[in-house]
């Protein structure tokens, strides 16, 4: 039908028909060219969002990881332990698109802590389940059998005694 009206207006010869033709044609152009350049402004800006989220994810999970390396290094440190949680609940809410942490994600974590501070519990555990004098006793036979020297012997001894 449009094109109808388009030959219509141009087989007459009135020059109107033409120009108003051309202008619709010229309108519907500049319409589609601004729509285009909208649309790569806002392309620009959400991969610009993206790749922000992005890096604030890997800086939260560089963060939480190397929190756990550091707890790993030091299992007893209280304070580092409430850190390297705090950073990875921030971690864990960033991977959820900022929706909160999920009791799947405390679980996540607590494992995480546990095994960063597995170490710490053994040696703990077994501090306290050796009384003094076998500590002592265990010392004093290492010294005998020569697996240790003098300064290190009156030193851990100074050591165990001092936990008295």
């Amino acid at each position: 039908m449009n094109i109808e009206m388009l030959l219509y207006w141009q087989s007459g010869g009135d020059s109107t028909g033409a120009v108003c033709c051309g202008g619709i044609i010229i309108f519907i152009v500049i319409i589609i060219a601004v729509s285009i350049k909208a649309g790569n402004e806002q392309t620009k800006q959400m991969n610009a969002a993206r790749a922000a989220e992005a890096a604030r994810l890997k800086a939260a999970s560089d963060a939480y990881a190397d929190a756990l390396r550091q707890l790993k290094a030091n299992p007893t440190n209280a304070d580092l332990r409430q850190r390297t949680l705090q950073l990875g609940r921030t971690y864990s809410n960033l991977t959820r698109n900022q929706t909160g942490v999920t009791v799947f994600d405390e679980l996540a974590l607590s494992n995480d802590i546990n095994a960063a501070c597995g170490g710490a519990a053994t040696l703990v555990a077994n501090k306290q389940t050796q009384s003094i004098e076998s500590r002592l006793q265990q010392l004093a036979e290492l010294k005998s059998r020569g697996l240790i020297r003098e300064e290190e012997y009156v030193t851990r001894r100074k050591q165990i005694i001092d936990e008295v």
